[in-house]
């Protein structure tokens, strides 16, 4: 048991858990980013179309994450405290919970999607595309839910670099069937955004299928046969932690719904600058949502452990690590902003409205990395209300309604949404902060000693 616990730990190093997340994390990015720049080449209409279906794809997500979310926090307190019973019982739970909430994701996707793309107001063709890429890409939502509930649960034993070689090879299957797609290979007809929507669940499935296999060779247990056996509170402590949990990050993506909302009303490429910008600023945050997730997993095991002052100061660190880091990647991004702008668009005004928003982006990613670390860590630590709350103030008190007032009342269009989602980042972010400092966390330990 000692030697099985000293293993354990070493998993737990933040460097062990941190390297492979991040590389997982880029080529997440990368690969949504691939997407774009090779629709790019197809259509600026089909990139708006896909940049709306992301917030809706993201939205799925987080429901996912209602049940993997719990089950992350819970499996590493467990570990931690060496409750083995107990964390097996709630992969299991979780399991069993992520089959039937994506098996209802997927129904409902299916039967409204042109409920959803209509909400949006978008231009006929624009709406086509979204359409086919949801009604493919959203039907298919099932195998999500159960692919993040089988890397949270690797993840929370340690095993962070196996997620990270899986979707190395299906991002590697979405790039291929996304140039059979476009690009006509073998005489092939152009399959558009369909084949584009078809080729990401591909990928996903085959992720899925490898998560399985590997779960099985890691020495995880998961005791199917006794899941009649399981208590009920293990199921309900899960989905009411992971409700909590997924609130803050549910309430962001309807925030950023919103604000999409009005930058259609501001023109089509308004849209699509905001989409490129994106997906192009997306890799300065990248680290600093790995050493975040990281952080996460590590505070929910000391918690276990009960090594609170160690966390205190660890997490702290991590933070302006991750900020000195994130800060110089938007610097860099910026320094080449023509360049790189010049891969996605040529179109004079999409270019300019670009460029002024990747500059504003530096304001938004230095402010993020306080959420991305801070409210990780006191979500590990079990304390999910407080966040949840002030997320859902800020967000629509200043995100949304500044967006509003910036963008459209005062008429300075995408640049000023993009400066009201920076200012919810600062003063959401330095709340998190000072509630971590404040150490308050320490009473919200979610497994009973």
């Amino acid at each position: 048991m000692l030697s099985s616990s000293s293993t354990l730990n070493k998993r737990m190093n933040i460097v062990a858990l941190t390297w492979p997340i991040f590389i997982e994390v880029l080529l997440r990015t990368a690969l949504n980013t691939t997407d774009v720049f090779m629709l790019s080449g197809y259509s600026d209409l089909a990139v708006s179309a896909v940049g709306v279906i992301a917030q809706i794809s993201f939205f799925l997500i987080i429901i996912s994450m209602m049940v993997s979310s719990g089950t992350g926090i819970l499996i590493a307190q467990y570990n931690g405290a060496s409750r083995t019973l107990e964390s097996a019982q709630v992969g299991v739970a979780s399991i069993l919970l992520a089959v039937v909430v994506g098996g209802a994701l997927s129904i409902t996707v299916f039967l409204g999607a042109k409920s959803f793309i209509s909400l949006f107001g978008l231009e006929d063709q624009v709406a086509q595309f979204g359409y086919d890429y949801l009604i493919i890409s959203g039907s298919f939502t099932f195998n999500i839910t159960i692919g993040i509930v089988l890397t949270t649960i690797l993840r929370s034993h340690g095993y962070s670099r196996s997620p990270m070689f899986i979707n190395l090879v299906a991002g590697i299957v979405n790039i291929v069937g996304n140039y059979i797609a476009l690009y006509q290979p073998f005489g092939l007809p152009v399959y558009g955004v369909a084949g584009v929507a078809i080729a990401t669940v591909s990928s996903q499935i085959v992720a899925t299928l490898l998560m399985c296999q590997l779960i099985r060779s890691k020495d995880i247990e998961l005791p199917f046969k006794d899941f009649r056996n399981i208590p009920n509170a293990i199921f309900q402590r899960i989905i009411k932690i992971g409700a909590m949990n997924a609130g803050e990050i549910l309430s962001y993506n309807m925030a950023q719904m919103t604000i999409v909302y009005f930058v259609v009303q501001m023109g089509t490429s308004s849209l699509a600058a905001l989409t490129y910008m994106q997906n192009i600023t997306r890799l300065s945050f990248a680290f600093s949502l790995a050493l975040g997730q990281a952080a996460q997993i590590q505070t929910s095991y000391f918690i276990g452990k009960g090594w609170h002052d160690d966390i205190l100061i660890r997490v702290q660190k991590y933070f302006l690590v991750g900020l000195i880091v994130s800060t110089s990647a938007i610097l860099l991004i910026f320094t080449f902003r023509y360049p790189i702008i010049d891969l996605f668009t040529q179109d004079k005004e999409i270019v300019a409205l670009v460029a002024i928003l990747i500059a504003a982006s530096i304001f938004i990613e230095s402010g993020r990395v306080f959420n991305l670390i801070f409210i990780s860590a006191l979500k590990g630590a079990g304390d999910i209300k407080f966040p949840v709350q002030i997320g859902i103030l800020s967000m629509w008190g200043i995100a949304v309604l500044s967006s509003y007032m910036l963008g459209i009342y005062w008429g300075y269009g995408v640049l000023g949404a993009c400066l009201a989602i920076g200012m919810d980042e600062w003063i959401r972010g330095i709340v998190m902060f000072k509630r971590w400092r404040s150490k308050t966390w320490v009473r919200f330990s979610l497994i009973q000693k």
